[in-house]
Formats: structure tokens, sequence, C-alpha cells
């Protein structure tokens, strides 16, 4: 558990509180993990579930911090590997299948 400061008076609060205890004002926004699980969650969808990956990305880039906006660029690098990967394969799987059909095809006339 982290302790952050309020937004508006400064107090000292944890990380999992929804109101400051000293000013009583809601703590929304708190700050992205970049914690190493978080980490590998973030990249896993940016590998296997290419679209929502992008989400991620969003979320990190828009940050001002060096840190959240390296993970938010490795999403968007990692998505798009995974993206062009995908074409890659199905493209390769139909000209397999393509070349299947067209040797059966030609061994029917034979």
């Amino acid at each position: 558990m982290a302790l952050l400061k309020c937004k508006e008076c400064g107090h000292e609060i944890s990380d999992e509180a929804k109101a400051c205890p000293n000013c009583g004002k809601p703590q929304k926004n708190k700050p992205l993990s970049t914690s190493l699980s978080k980490q590998i969650t973030i990249y896993f969808v940016s590998l296997f579930l290419p679209p929502f990956g992008l989400w991620y990305a969003w979320k990190y880039l828009e940050k001002g911090d060096q840190e959240l906006r390296k993970i938010g660029l490795t999403a968007v690098v990692l998505t798009i590997i995974s993206i062009v990967a995908s074409i890659w394969f199905t493209v390769a799987l139909i000209n397999l299948v393509n070349q299947s059909l067209n040797s059966i095809n030609l061994d029917n006339f034979q």
C-alpha cells in the first residue's frame, strides 16, 4: 500500500482511499500502476488481443510521466506486431489452402 497526497489539501492518504480523510475530497484518479504484474498484463493483452492493447496504450501514453509513456509505447509496438503477424499468418494460410485446392483439382483432371 502506497501513500499519495490529496490533490485538494496535500494530506497524505492511502492509495486505496476513496476520499481524503482530512478534507473529504473524492480521490477518483488513482495513478496508473507500473508494477511488473501490471506491465505483463498490458503486454499480454497487446500481443494476444491486439485491439484491446490500444486501450491500455492510450491510458498510459496520455500521462506525462516518462515511465508510463514507455509502457504505453511498448503496448502500441506489441499491438502493431501482433496485427501484422495475424495478417501475415492469415495470408499464408489462405495461400496454403489455395495451393492444396489447386493440387486436388489438378489431380482430378489427370
